[in-house]
């Protein structure tokens, strides 16, 4: 069984300049017994893009629904990137639409993607972007994909860029022994991440999963998340909006 929390904030330059988060997170767990599968995304619209928050909102729906549908029809095994590109394609052209509603480009919705699916036999990853998805058992951490760099400084990938097909990064595992997964938004990867060494800050995720393991009030720890995220510690080191995910695999009857 999963148990999760997961906060999308506004950052403090978003709220100065009046500009929505135009982060969006989404989670969602299907299926019984040796089906009981966690669905987790992350999206994070670029702060130069009009509509990047409502690009977003309509990727981790997409994923989302369409993550849903193909678990309901197939084994998580049979997943291959080119699923993960057709949801991509999906995500594209609700964007289209979009853009043609509002009589602009496509450019204005532009969001990166991260996707994490882990049933009891097997997990997929995807991304497209900067950010990170951040998995560990008992005893380790490790990063999925480091965050993608764009052509140019300081910039990434987007689902919604013309090369998204190419820069896709996609990954499955035979077996699931992961027992914790996070996803989280480029607004704090200076504080989870260690550039140096490419690998988790550990002293930042412990705390945080030991919590959500032993609490007796997930509803309670998840508002703890936002204030947390929200904290003058944290607006101190990052202005940008932040999305963190986190999910831990409990003993059926512990969550």
């Amino acid at each position: 069984m999963w148990r999760h929390i997961a906060q999308s904030l506004q950052g403090p330059s978003h709220v100065a300049g009046n500009i929505p988060c135009q982060d969006t997170h989404a989670v969602q767990i299907v299926g019984e017994g040796p089906k009981h599968t966690l669905i987790a995304c992350v999206a994070d619209g670029a702060g130069s893009a009009k509509h990047s928050e409502v690009g977003s909102s309509i990727a981790c729906q997409t994923v989302v629904e369409h993550a849903t549908k193909f678990l309901e029809a197939n084994n998580l095994a049979d997943m291959q990137m080119e699923d993960a590109l057709i949801w991509c394609d999906e995500i594209r052209k609700r964007i289209a639409v979009q853009a043609e509603d509002r009589s602009c480009t496509t450019r204005e919705f532009a969001c990166t993607l991260l996707t994490a699916i882990l049933s009891p036999e097997r997990s997929v990853f995807f991304q497209i972007g900067d950010g990170a998805i951040i998995l560990g058992n008992d005893v380790l951490y490790g990063v999925v994909f480091w965050p993608q760099e764009g052509e140019y400084a300081n910039s990434t990938n987007f689902v919604t860029g013309d090369q998204y097909h190419k820069q896709i990064e996609f990954i499955t595992t035979t077996a699931s022994h992961y027992t914790k997964v996070a996803l989280l938004s480029d607004g704090i990867e200076r504080l989870a991440l260690r550039f140096d060494t490419q690998i988790p800050h550990i002293p930042f995720f412990d705390p945080l999963f030991r919590a959500l393991q032993n609490t007796n009030d997930v509803n309670g720890l998840n508002e703890g998340l936002r204030s947390f995220l929200g904290s003058d510690s944290i607006h101190h080191r990052t202005d940008d909006d932040k999305t963190l995910i986190l999910a831990t695999r409990c003993a059926d009857g512990a969550a």
